[in-house]
């Protein structure tokens, strides 16, 4: 991949506002994910003298998350596309979490996976659009089945969205339009160190 401005990349296809919503599942002991809550939400990501400031608002109970950072974390993966992922830099034998994104024009995906080996303990999938672009999550409650694959674990939000991972790996695959698919893989080696975004699966 050529050197680019990973900064710049993210604001371009991320800056703004995003209206959303939460679905916010547990890992059951089959593998199930279930859902336990969801919310209508509002993200406004915005340079401000220099730090990008994130602020999420939980539009049921007001309450307000914020991400401030003057420089992407290096732990934050950006791809030349805009799409991102976010984790820690190195995992082993304990639970971790990742957060990935998946950007294409007007619309967004995001899937927050926590892991302990292949356990799923927690799904969260944002479903996001620009103000104006109605883009609705299926119907509560979802309750998703763990499909075994040669590789690891698939769970299937919705038609056009899949999330898949395994002890080493997590991945979200999502069709915008058909004919075209963005995969993106957040991946880690054999002694747990995290894995350049190159060289993982991803157009």
């Amino acid at each position: 991949m050529l050197s680019f401005d990973r900064r710049a990349t993210l604001l371009a296809h991320n800056a703004g506002q995003w209206e959303g919503t939460f679905v916010r599942l547990e890992g059951q002991a089959d593998g199930e994910a279930v859902e336990v809550e969801r919310f209508a939400s509002r993200l406004l990501v915005e340079d401000r003298a220099g730090t990008v400031d994130a602020a999420l608002t939980n539009l049921t109970s007001g309450a307000v998350r914020s991400m401030r950072f003057a420089e992407p974390p290096a732990e934050m993966q950006i791809s030349d596309a805009g799409h991102w992922s976010l984790g820690p830099d190195r995992i082993g034998a304990w639970p971790w979490v990742s957060e990935l994104c998946l950007a294409a024009g007007e619309r967004r995906r995001r899937a927050v996976v926590r892991l302990e080996g292949e356990r799923l303990i927690s799904l969260v999938v944002v479903i996001e659009a620009r103000p104006g672009c109605s883009d609705p999550p299926p119907p509560p409650p979802w309750r998703l089945p763990a499909i075994r694959q040669a590789e690891g674990w698939l769970w299937r939000p919705c038609d056009d969205l899949e999330v898949r991972a395994a002890s080493g790996w997590v991945e979200l695959a999502w069709q915008p339009q058909p004919g075209q698919t963005l995969r993106l893989r957040r991946a880690y080696g054999e002694y747990g160190q995290l894995l350049p975004l190159a060289g993982t699966a991803l157009h």
